[in-house]
């Protein structure tokens, strides 16, 4: 047996321990997630991809981690919608398909706010939402893909060549065209551009656009936020708080605004 007083101070104790990864208070909230960076399945920076791009200094951020948060927290009963903070120069992997369709199919609402950047897998990733804001002079779009071939290993005079689904999305790379092999430039070009269709399908899709319209702008171009809201690609301009004013309205409700950033250590 214990002594009293020692009983007492070891459940007051127990209620002093902080709870990692949890809102501090129930208040009907949104919930702010991080995507900076550029994704990724997951985050191995050990991974050959990692300077296979020459990127491996750069931020990251793992779609299998971003599911992993919306899956714990959609059944906080406190946590009324989600916002995503998107800053990303793309990327992709079998996961943003299935973080794309975790996001469709959620009951709560999800909006998407760009800060400088949502290009390619990270536009793709906004679309997926109910809504998108952005600023004036954020870069959106860039739809398309693109892969690199490495030939460092077999000492040529070139090191590494890119292809891509058309000419504005590797326009600052090496074209593979006329190095190698002609079959398999050919047979990764056509499978990129198939790729973009459906990529520009399912976006026109997602934002209540007509299929034509989209697929002409999935050359690689990238836009302003201003050229964006014209061209149907984002609803508003704005950041976090207008995000939160609508999200308010749709649900007929104060929120507070909580940053998953800030609880999870």
């Amino acid at each position: 047996t214990y002594p009293a007083g020692l009983l007492i101070i070891i459940i007051i104790g127990l209620f002093l321990i902080p709870e990692n990864n949890k809102p501090k208070d129930s208040k009907p909230s949104v919930l702010v997630i991080d995507v900076h960076g550029e994704i990724v399945d997951s985050i191995d920076l050990t991974s050959p991809d990692s300077d296979f791009w020459e990127r491996e200094n750069t931020v990251k951020v793992s779609t299998i981690e971003i599911s992993k948060i919306i899956k714990k927290y959609e059944k906080e009963d406190n946590i009324k919608a989600f916002i995503l903070d998107i800053d990303s120069n793309g990327g992709g992997g079998e996961p943003l398909y299935d973080l794309i369709k975790q996001i469709r199919n959620l009951d709560k609402p999800v909006v998407s706010v760009i800060r400088d950047q949502a290009l390619s897998g990270g536009y793709y990733m906004a679309s997926a939402t109910d809504r998108i804001f952005a600023n004036e002079l954020s870069n959106i779009a860039d739809i398309g893909y693109i892969t690199v071939i490495d030939y460092s290993k077999d000492n040529i005079s070139y090191k590494k060549c890119f292809i891509s689904s058309s000419e504005y999305k590797a326009m600052y790379y090496d074209d593979c065209e006329g190095f190698g092999r002609t079959d398999v430039y050919k047979t990764t070009k056509n499978r990129l551009i198939e790729s973009t269709r459906i990529m520009a399908r399912e976006i026109a899709t997602f934002r209540n656009l007509p299929e034509p319209h989209v697929q002409k702008l999935a050359d690689g171009t990238i836009f302003t936020g201003i050229g964006a809201l014209k061209l149907g690609l984002i609803d508003e301009i704005g950041g976090v708080h207008e995000a939160n004013d609508w999200l308010e309205s749709e649900l007929g409700s104060e929120l507070e605004i909580i940053y998953y950033r800030e609880f999870k250590k």
